[in-house]
């Protein structure tokens, strides 16, 4: 079982806490605080510079370097997604 549920927007944890929500293109935390983007397959954090990409199925860091692969995101987190799932990974669980 994972440990973290996404649905609809928002990302909960086993307790049922939210986490995170994702607000049209923009990653908040719980308190509403932007802490990234998603920009078309690019994530990028709060200040603009570009964290990592997503091919549709693998994770690389802005190096270009493999982090994890879309099963490895899905074991992590249960939910519907694949950009939105891959940047709630990205943010909140890794």
């Amino acid at each position: 079982m994972a440990d973290y549920k996404f649905s609809r927007d928002e990302l909960r944890d086993r307790r049922g806490s939210k986490v995170a929500v994702l607000d049209g293109k923009h990653i908040r935390d719980h308190h509403g605080k932007k802490l990234g983007e998603i920009d078309g397959k690019y994530f990028r954090d709060s200040h603009g510079a570009k964290l990592a990409e997503f091919d549709g199925r693998y994770v690389r860091d802005s190096h270009g370097s493999k982090i994890a692969s879309l099963d490895d995101v899905e074991d992590s987190i249960d939910g519907i997604g694949g950009s939105s799932l891959v940047a709630m990974w990205l943010f909140f669980v890794r």
